[in-house]
Parts: structure tokens; C-alpha cells; sequence
């Protein structure tokens, strides 16, 4: 598929967030938590689970809607760069005495959306981050 053929195919945003590829793709960072909410904006949709920490969410946006995280370093993840898309990571770690609260997200920029995974937790979940946004991204282009 050329780039032009990337932006010139529709994209609508998943209808549910309990699509089972969805749900595959969280994998990790959704296991045992239970679906806490949907959110829709305008050209933009986050689904969330876990009411208490730790917590997952991803949202999907078209390339229109208001950027979640824009000041992340890029990082280059081969699985992403072989589809042509661009992804940052960051997050912050809040010291809570002797433990550590993260807050970390992976976006994924593509010309069809904008993709953002993100998690609040007590432990680092880079791989978990990564994992999830590469499914999310390969099953939202095919």
C-alpha cells in the first residue's frame, strides 16, 4: 500500500469498545480490570478500564481532533515504521513516599488517526505500552 493509498482510504473509528480485537490488543494492560467508560468527542473515542489504579485506556481520534500528548520524544519501533506511521512514548512518575505512581502513554501517528495508549500504575509498563499500540495500529490500518 503506497502512502497515497493510506490517505486516500476512509477510516471510521471503532464503533465498540468491546471489540474483541480491541480488547486483545489492550492484552496486558486490561487483564483483570474491569471496563470502566467510553468516551466520545468529537472525532475522537477513549475507552477506559479500571476504576481504581491501576488503570488503561486507548484513544482512538481522527488527525482533526485536539492532540492528547503532543511533547513526547519520537521512538522508532520497527513493527510501527514498517507501516509508515510515527509513535512517541513519555509519561511522568509521581514519588508517593517510597512508591512510585507512572503515568505513561504511546501515541502513534498515522495519516488516518491518531492513536494513544495509556495506563496509570505503580509499576513501569513500557512493553505493555508498545505491545498494544503496535496491535491497535496493525488491525486499525488492515
Amino acid at each position: 500500500m503506497t502512502a497515497t493509498t493510506a490517505l486516500a482510504r476512509p477510516f471510521a473509528l471503532p464503533k465498540s469498545c468491546d471489540d474483541p480485537r480491541m480488547v486483545a490488543a489492550m492484552g496486558a494492560l486490561i487483564k483483570g480490570k474491569k471496563f470502566s467508560k467510553r468516551y466520545d468527542a468529537s472525532g475522537a473515542l477513549t475507552c477506559s478500564w479500571g476504576k481504581k489504579i491501576p488503570t488503561a485506556s486507548v484513544t482512538v481520534a481522527l488527525p482533526s481532533a485536539p492532540p492528547k500528548y503532543k511533547d513526547f520524544p519520537q521512538v522508532e519501533v520497527p513493527e510501527l515504521t514498517t507501516l509508515g506511521v510515527e509513535a512517541q512514548s513519555g509519561g511522568t512518575e509521581i514519588a508517593l513516599g517510597g512508591r512510585s505512581l507512572y503515568n505513561q502513554a504511546f501515541v502513534v501517528t498515522a495519516p488516518q488517526f491518531r492513536l494513544t495508549v495509556d495506563q496509570l500504575s505503580e509499576k513501569r509498563r513500557d512493553d505493555d505500552l508498545r505491545e498494544a499500540a503496535v496491535a491497535l495500529t496493525t488491525w486499525l490500518m488492515s
